[in-house]
């Protein structure tokens, strides 16, 4: 049994950009609160960004007009951090991951030519026609590099696939298979309108930038337009372009991923006796928070936040089983929870994608630090070989004991006040996340706590709820986590402004989702590339 103990040094509970539990930056050399001018645009910079593999799914689903996006199994998923698989500095390319980009392109490309209708359409002329594959390449390719092809682009091009195809559909091959396995279309590339260190983007640049913030994926032939036009060269106009963006149905497609990286929902582990109904079950259980938080996100004038204290859910019959509740007809449905129901006002925190084992860690310890990191930002560092010197001192010892010595010790006591009162709330949940109300609370010894909060005792899930919808921290920690997301590096403390500026405009817009994303992009910053130092 993995059992944590943090050194008082070790738990800070500064946030990860380098700022207090108040958000004020840190400066690094001191150690000492710094002030921030939000007068004047700056950002931390930013290094090569490759297509995250969801990234590059969608990408081509626009491409190849396509119902779906197509299945990339074959690319190596992304490494992650944080729980965020978008942080640009890990995502190397591999042999794997090249031959992957071009073993994808060649079945496109031959699944294209062999579909008259959606040929049409994508190659936008007629094969056959002597200039049709120089403008195919000019308007495919504009689409794929996100910006104009030069006319010696073009010419080599068309002039390589003339030489090499064995006929005119293999020539249109070719040229997908050339276009998209090249580093212009698999990398985001910004250099700026100027050229310095930290420069405006060029506008196809920001419209780039504009589309894979909220659709993840590049960006339309209409926007590529509006950029060329001058629609997004004004605060005013980029925040016009962006609410039209928000309202369409590729925003939530797109961010269905972050609320799963945000709280770490992806991928469930199965029991230890899983049996044929589990994988159905774990899905089940995925879906069952999709659709809540796609509810509080996305439904026009609804609180955000209430999702952490709904008194709803959505399950299927195999779920209620699971939750011991009474089965609905079929598939997934809604369902209110009575007065006394233990899930009663707790929203997704008694969700059992959230609460079960993710690794075997101790459960009360776990869930404690997973809560004060994903929704207050705070994280608790492991000392190097802290574990391995405390080995002999808790050997012999039960889980019960551990408990309260770690939170009386001096050396442990620091961190696990701050994260053991509030998983003990969560003890009568087990590790898949099934209620069992025998297990007392009270026989940990802990008082159920939310250090921090404006009361910070809790008799149940639903006041714990109640206290952290509440908390301070709570609006600018989700925006810290939706930066890291769509900008693909953790923040520094240049890009404390935007992110406060996002949850200040978040809690006057009634705390709707959607005012999230407008923020991000109407902060001065998102114009602004800086290069790597």
């Amino acid at each position: 049994m993995a059992l944590f103990c943090l050194t008082a040094v070790a738990c800070t509970g500064q946030l990860g950009d380098g700022s207090s539990d108040d958000g004020t930056p840190i400066d690094p050399v001191t150690g000492q609160p710094t002030a921030q001018d939000c007068s004047v645009a700056r950002t931390s910079p930013s290094v090569l960004r490759r297509l995250s593999r969801l990234e590059y799914q969608l990408t081509l689903q626009d491409l190849f007009e396509l119902a779906e996006p197509p299945v990339v199994d074959s690319i190596p998923e992304d490494t992650g951090q944080g729980g965020f698989r978008t942080i640009a500095a890990l995502q190397n390319v591999s042999d794997q991951h090249l031959r992957a980009y071009l073993g994808t392109a060649e079945a496109l490309g031959q699944e294209l030519m062999a579909d008259e209708a959606r040929r049409a359409s994508v190659l936008g002329c007629e094969p056959e026609a002597s200039d049709c594959l120089e403008r195919f390449v000019q308007r495919f390719g504009k689409l794929a590099y996100r910006r104009p092809l030069s006319s010696e682009e073009v010419s080599d091009l068309v002039g390589r696939a003339s030489e090499v195809a064995q006929d005119r559909a293999d020539a249109f091959r070719f040229v997908i298979e050339a276009l998209l396995t090249s580093p212009s279309f698999l990398f985001r590339i910004e250099v700026g309108a100027t050229g310095a260190e930290t420069s405006p983007l060029s506008p196809l640049e920001l419209a780039s930038r504009l589309s894979f913030t909220l659709w993840g994926r590049s960006p339309s032939a209409e926007l590529l337009s509006q950029a060329e036009a001058g629609e997004l060269d004004t605060p005013k106009g980029l925040l016009a372009v962006a609410e039209e963006m928000v309202e369409d149905e590729r925003t939530p497609r797109f961010y269905n991923a972050f609320f799963k990286q945000w709280l770490t929902f992806e991928q469930l582990r199965p029991p230890a006796n899983p049996d044929a109904s589990t994988p159905a079950l774990l899905g089940d259980m995925i879906t069952e928070s999709e659709l809540l938080l796609d509810e509080h996100a996305f439904t026009p004038g609804v609180d955000f936040f209430d999702a952490l204290t709904a008194n709803h859910t959505y399950i299927s019959p195999a779920l209620a089983k699971f939750y011991g509740m009474e089965a609905p007809d079929d598939g997934m449905t809604r369902v209110e929870f009575p007065d006394d129901h233990h899930r009663a006002n707790t929203g997704l925190l008694t969700h059992a994608s959230l609460i079960s084992a993710k690794n075997d860690g101790d459960l009360i310890s776990v869930r404690g630090q997973w809560l004060r990191q994903a929704f207050l930002c705070e994280k608790i560092h492991i000392p190097a070989g802290l574990l391995e010197e405390l080995e002999s001192e808790l050997a012999g010892l039960s889980y019960l004991e551990v408990v309260k010595k770690r939170n009386t010790q001096a050396g442990c006591a620091g961190c696990h006040a701050r994260i053991d009162p509030i998983g003990v709330g969560f003890a009568q949940y087990d590790k898949q996340g099934q209620y069992d109300g025998s297990i007392a609370i009270d026989e940990f010894g802990l008082e159920p706590r939310l250090q921090g909060a404006a009361n910070e005792s809790f008799d149940s899930l639903a006041a714990l709820a109640a206290e952290l919808r509440q908390s301070p921290k709570l609006a600018a920690c989700v925006a810290e986590k939706l930066f890291t997301y769509t900008q693909g590096r953790e923040p520094a403390v240049e890009d404390r402004c935007a992110i406060d500026a996002a949850a200040e405009s978040f809690a006057q817009d009634g705390n709707r989702f959607r005012s999230f994303l407008t923020a991000i992009v109407q902060s001065p910053a998102f114009r602004l590339r800086r290069a790597p130092e």
